[in-house]
Formats: structure tokens, C-alpha cells, sequence
């Protein structure tokens, strides 16, 4: 296989997430050209001139169905979300490719060492994610005290797999797990757990809700299957909390040895995703706090400035 044809990186969304898009592309290419990294966007919804300006840029554009026979009334205004079923659906959409990885189109590459790992993990047969769990994140389950010892145990997957209504005893095994976090993975593309994940959607997705139904499934896979999977570090597919550090000038982890983030992933960020304007306080090392963007033409303006700077020294 060709170096251009051993993977390609995809990610998509509607007219709205243009400019995110626009953005994620232009870290990519900061990194590798068109023939050392291909691009693939899902179009659920993108304007005209914006497919002509991502083509131009040597992307690869498909436009997904719904995958199955949904009513009108759960697929009315969710355009977006067929990009979201269209996951599990990307070694059809994209053939020819060793490997897929995906990003979501509200994240952007900050050190190429992360999607390294995600093909080295899809390249040794695993589905490669990062969890939401760990240090950074204390507890993403929930417990209501009943009556003293007695608890109800409530977790993403847990709700989830309820509302699809799938058997108690898978309910229970899940109930513990963390979610693999859809926005950042990789797999190869003849790795079998595609046709698990479809199965498993095939049954929820009925019942459960469609944008939480392709995590669920994801899941149910990995997790009720065994399918293997490599756990990535977080900052694969980095969440917050943030932290500056002005020495190196970029985005690292928010605790100790503050690693460079890979991937900056914008998930909740709403104003922000909106607006390139908007600011957060980020705490550098010393935890001087400093109003910065996640967006990242912040990250290659202050960049860019730091090259000036660089050239005129050396003058």
C-alpha cells in the first residue's frame, strides 16, 4: 500500500461547522501535505461554495444517508446527526484506505504525536479511543442514596442502554464503564468490529436517542463483545480543564508534567464554537490566569508572531 493510501483522516458536519472545519483542516496541513495525510469530509448540510472551497483543498467529500428507515419526526432538524450514524459507516463511505481516523470538526491538531498513536493502535487491529475517565475527570457516574446502603447507580451508558431498552444484564455491565469519547478515534478498515458497532446500533437505535445511540454502540462493542481496543492517553482527544504554558506557548495538560496537547477538542465550548472572538481565563504554570481562545487561528496568529520574532533575531 501506497504511503498516500495507508489511512486517511476524516471528519464533517453541516454549513454551520464550516468554519470549525476549515480550521481542523488547516492544522492538519500545518503538519502534512494533501499526499501524506488525505482529508475526508462528511457533508450533512454544507453550502455549495463551501464543498468547492474544501475540493479545492484536496478533500475528499461524501454526502451520508439517515443508514436506516427512521421516522420524519426523529430525524426533523438533525441533519447534523447523520454525520454523527455515518461513523460507524466510514470504511464504506472511505474504501481504499489502510486505516481510518477520525476528528470531530470542533477539534483541532495541536501535536501530531497523538494522531501517530491512534494509527499505531488501528494498525495493530484495535479500535483506538480515549475514555472519558481518568484524572481529569473524577467520576462520570452518579449515585442516588435510596436507603442506606441502597443506591441507583447512573452513568452515560447506563441511561443510554436503558432507554434502548436492552436487556437488564447488559444495562449492569455497562453501568461502571466509561464512555469511549466518539470524537477523536481511529480503526483499520478491515477491523471486524465495524460490523459489531453496526449490529449493535442496529438494535439501539430504535429506542435510544440518535446522537448518543453510535457512542452506545461503540460501547457495546468493546466492551459486550471484547473487541480490542487501545486506550489512548487524554491527550489524544483532550476535553480540559486547560492550562497555558507561555514558555512553549501552546495548550498542555492541566496537571503535572503538563504534556503539550494533541488533539484540542472543543466539545461543550458553545460560544466559543460560535464565536472566534471569545475568550476563556487559562491558568499558565505559575497559575497567572490569561484570557485566550481554544479556536485555532488564535493558536497560529501567536505562532506566526513568534516566527516573525524568530527571523528578525536572527537577522
Amino acid at each position: 500500500m501506497t504511503a498516500s493510501r495507508r489511512f486517511i483522516l476524516v471528519s464533517g458536519g453541516d454549513a454551520n461547522y464550516f468554519p470549525l472545519m476549515r480550521e481542523l483542516l488547516a492544522s492538519i496541513r500545518r503538519f502534512k501535505t494533501v499526499d501524506e495525510c488525505p482529508v475526508g469530509i462528511l457533508d450533512v448540510g454544507l453550502k455549495p461554495e463551501q464543498r468547492a472551497e474544501l475540493e479545492a483543498a484536496g478533500c475528499r467529500l461524501v454526502t451520508p444517508g439517515w443508514e436506516y428507515d427512521l421516522s420524519p419526526l426523529r430525524t426533523m432538524g438533525q441533519d447534523h446527526v447523520r454525520a454523527e450514524i455515518a461513523k460507524l459507516f466510514l470504511d464504506r463511505h472511505f474504501p481504499g484506505y489502510g486505516s481510518i481516523v477520525w476528528i470531530d470538526a470542533d477539534a483541532w491538531i495541536q501535536d501530531w504525536a497523538a494522531i501517530d498513536l491512534f494509527l499505531r493502535a488501528a494498525e495493530k487491529g484495535k479500535f483506538a479511543s480515549v475514555a472519558q475517565t481518568g484524572r481529569f475527570r473524577p467520576t462520570e457516574v452518579t449515585v442516588k442514596w435510596l436507603f442506606r446502603d441502597v443506591v441507583r447507580v447512573r452513568s452515560i451508558l447506563y441511561k443510554a442502554a436503558a432507554k434502548a431498552r436492552l436487556p437488564q444484564a447488559i444495562r449492569q455491565s455497562l453501568a461502571l464503564r466509561p464512555t469511549l469519547n466518539g470524537g477523536a478515534f481511529a480503526l483499520r478498515t478491515d477491523a471486524p468490529h465495524w460490523d459489531a458497532f453496526r449490529r449493535w446500533h442496529a438494535q439501539v437505535v430504535r429506542h435510544c436517542r440518535l446522537f448518543s445511540s453510535v457512542q452506545l454502540a461503540m460501547a457495546l462493542g468493546i466492551f459486550v463483545d471484547e473487541m480490542p481496543v487501545e486506550l489512548l492517553p487524554e491527550w489524544c482527544n483532550y476535553l480540559g480543564p486547560w492550562r497555558y504554558d507561555a514558555q512553549r506557548d501552546c495548550l498542555v495538560e492541566y496537571y503535572l508534567p503538563n504534556r503539550p496537547v494533541g488533539v484540542v477538542h472543543m466539545a461543550g465550548a458553545d460560544a466559543m464554537r460560535r464565536d472566534p472572538t471569545v475568550t476563556t481565563p487559562i491558568l499558565d504554570l505559575d497559575d497567572r490566569p490569561h484570557d485566550l481562545s481554544l479556536r485555532y487561528p488564535h493558536w497560529e496568529r501567536r505562532a506566526a508572531v513568534v516566527r516573525k520574532v524568530e527571523e528578525l533575531e536572527m537577522v
